[in-house]
């Protein structure tokens, strides 16, 4: 955003501040309740809008605790047409439940994914259809603070400082950087793998956070790319390959860089986060697809943009793939899931 846009959205800015400064006091100060429930609840969540990465982390919980308790998720299904209270299905569409959940329950067909915009009525629901879950994981509710979770961890990008930003709508925090105090643990997402401890240092420091020891630091690992019907992965090369990149998502930067080193080439269409894709722009994807003169050539999407274009079955015919994107610790890995594992075992709901 150009500064000047900044300067005229400033003053909007500070009554949005009055807003969600209020509205936190009026909870710090119990004037407004949060509930709770009688198991372990885990938020994950973060202050800036945009691609923090929320979803990779909670996809790294579900793997680390899925073999010792019965887990759901509960978000809201940001882009989803139904209102109501609603469970996905293996062949829930992101019009039914949202990108993430979708995406959950796809990839963990086991798995309780959860949507309702009312978290404290979504969990009630929830426990009484699944009376066996003894851990759910919230996602994206950290300002939904009507719910009390146990443990409630922020993910802030490594490439968008909080500390350099603005509250919404000149910049894109959701409330005050202070907010990030509420937080057990802090994720800072994202980060170059090679980030050297005094950088790191240099980071905490300006978190201005209450427990430097629960900052953590990840970065992205792509993992293995699988075509989007079949699930067949892809085997040859990817530096032979002539990829079209398409995503929807909120920043696609490192994985563009990330396509450009591994593959041949690389054509990127880009579309705002959560895109709802047109007739116009999967005929300009196929369009640029047979543009390319390679015979040697995919269009390339993420897991996220892929549970929205699974519904277009005239793209089944293509070779369209997505991506994994997967959470790796720079360090400390093994205290952070120690960290997790002892609340949960702790707090485990009573049979």
């Amino acid at each position: 955003m150009f500064p000047f846009r900044k300067i005229l959205l400033y003053p909007f800015g500070a009554v949005y501040h009055l807003i969600t400064a209020t509205r936190n006091k009026l909870y710090d100060w119990k004037i407004k309740t949060s509930t709770s429930f009688d198991l372990p609840i885990i938020c994950i969540g973060n202050i800036a809008v945009g691609g923090t990465g929320k979803t990779p982390l909670t996809e790294y919980l579900i793997r680390l605790l899925q073999k010792e308790f019965t887990i759901a998720t509960l978000s809201r299904g940001y882009g989803r047409k139904t209102k109501e209270y609603t469970e996905a299905s293996s062949d829930s569409s992101s019009l039914e439940v949202g990108d993430e959940p979708a995406q959950y329950k796809r990839k963990f067909p086991t798995l309780t994914v959860v949507v309702e915009n009312k978290r404290v009525k979504g969990v009630q629901q929830l426990l009484t259809n699944h009376p066996s879950t003894n851990l759910i994981l919230l996602d994206d509710a950290y300002q939904h603070r009507a719910i009390k979770a146990g443990l409630n961890i922020v993910v802030t990008d490594y490439n968008n400082p909080l500390t350099n930003d603005y509250l919404l709508p000149a910049g894109n925090l959701r409330e005050s950087e202070y907010g990030i105090k509420r937080a057990d643990l802090i994720i800072v997402s994202k980060c170059p793998s090679d980030l050297s401890e005094n950088e790191q240092e240099k980071i905490i420091k300006s978190l201005k956070f209450h427990s430097p020891e629960s900052i953590y630091f990840t970065r992205i690992n792509y993992g293995n790319i699988y075509h989007i019907f079949s699930g067949e992965h892809l085997v040859n090369h990817s530096s032979k390959i002539d990829a079209v990149l398409v995503t929807g998502i909120g920043n696609p930067k490192p994985l563009q860089n990330h396509i450009t080193k591994h593959f041949n080439s690389m054509t990127p269409l880009a579309y705002s986060d959560h895109h709802e894709f047109s007739v116009n722009d999967i005929q300009s994807i196929t369009q640029t697809f047979d543009g390319l003169k390679s015979a040697n050539k995919i269009i390339l999407t993420t897991e996220k943009d892929a549970s929205r274009l699974l519904k277009i079955k005239e793209l089944e015919k293509l070779p369209i793939y997505c991506i994994e994107i997967e959470v790796a610790f720079l360090n400390k890995k093994d205290k952070f899931n120690t960290q997790i594992e002892t609340y949960v075992r702790t707090n485990k709901r009573n049979s």
